[in-house]
């Protein structure tokens, strides 16, 4: 996930993208290098640099860029993990392409996916470093990222997905089922030094309102129910719970409710609520639920429940708990 670097703040994304790839390489009977760490060690928040530069090479050894791209696209290997949750929670590509720029901004990567230009159903985007954070994402990088990428939006049911590596509207679409052709004009970007532009077309669904809150069976959803709040609070917990990595402004939440920002905001007030501290208390919860039963990092459950950074997980975790997230797993926890 995001991009490799020396940086100390190596990171759970990059775990994750470990994980994914390490994962695809097994179901496909491909050697995986030698010395990577135990399933139980990649499960964590992060992996060393070089166990993860181990795996992009053992990729390209067995199959060049064709092969890491596609590989990298299997995203449904992350199926449970909290930041597959979290990206594929987006309704859109525009919302992907946020929730992955808040996964940069939150474990500090040293590279980045910038915004170059947006148009209905096209995006140009740019992975490069972060200014001050060092050296360039190699590319092989950066196409494993266009693969999670890609992968994301197809696992979103895209349709009519295409993308072109390099500037300009004049390169070529990028066949996106496997074979020869593919792998041309890949070893063709690549030896331009393409691999880190790219624009996806896609066909863009008609806009529409905000959707009631989904009633399917989400044990999560119901995680707030106890609590002694009037019934337009526990729509809005509902809401943040279905989806607590996403963005929930005041305004979105208001006309989800069918109610301007401000008489929802004086309808909470008189309950002493406010959209933020329903929202804090619903992912804390939800981080709660994780942390009890799921083995997963502390970091990357703290940004698939929506907080900024981990710092900011800590803190209002333990001001809501009365305990930080750790301690909270250690004493309570049974996995």
């Amino acid at each position: 996930m995001p991009g490799m670097q020396d940086d100390e703040h190596n990171d759970f994304a990059s775990a994750a993208m470990v994980r994914l790839l390490v994962r695809a390489m097994a179901a496909q009977g491909l050697a995986l290098p030698a010395g990577l760490p135990a399933p139980a060690a990649l499960a964590g928040s992060h992996v060393p640099l070089d166990c993860k530069r181990s795996v992009v090479q053992a990729v390209l050894a067995q199959g060049g860029p064709a092969l890491l791209l596609n590989l990298a696209r299997q995203v449904h290997w992350l199926q449970g993990d909290p930041v597959h949750r979290a990206l594929l929670g987006a309704g859109d590509i525009p919302g992907l392409l946020a929730r992955w720029q808040r996964l940069e901004r939150y474990v500090h990567s040293g590279h980045q996916v910038s915004l170059l230009s947006q148009d209905p159903g096209r995006i140009g985007l740019h992975h490069h470093a972060r200014p001050g954070k060092g050296g360039a994402p190699l590319p092989p990088e950066s196409l494993a990222v266009l693969g999670v990428l890609l992968g994301s939006c197809e696992a979103l049911g895209t349709a009519g997905l295409a993308v072109q590596l390099g500037l300009g509207d004049g390169s070529p679409a990028l066949p996106l089922a496997a074979g020869p052709e593919q792998a041309a004009l890949l070893a063709i970007a690549m030896a331009r030094g393409q691999a880190s532009h790219w624009t996806l077309h896609w066909q863009p669904a008609a806009e529409s309102h905000v959707p009631p809150t989904p009633a399917g069976a989400n044990p999560q959803a119901a995680l707030c129910d106890a609590l002694p709040w009037p019934p337009l609070a526990h729509q809005i917990a509902r809401r943040v719970l279905h989806d607590p990595a996403g963005e929930h402004p005041v305004h979105a939440l208001a006309r989800s409710q069918g109610q301007a920002s401000r008489t929802l905001q004086r309808h909470l007030a008189a309950h002493g609520l406010s959209c933020r501290s329903i929202a804090t208390e619903a992912r804390t919860r939800a981080a709660a639920q994780w942390l009890l039963d799921t083995p997963h990092g502390i970091a990357e459950i703290g940004f698939a429940c929506g907080f900024a950074d981990q710092p900011h997980f800590t803190r209002e975790f333990a001001r809501q708990v009365g305990m930080t997230p750790a301690r909270y797993r250690q004493a309570f926890g049974a996995v």
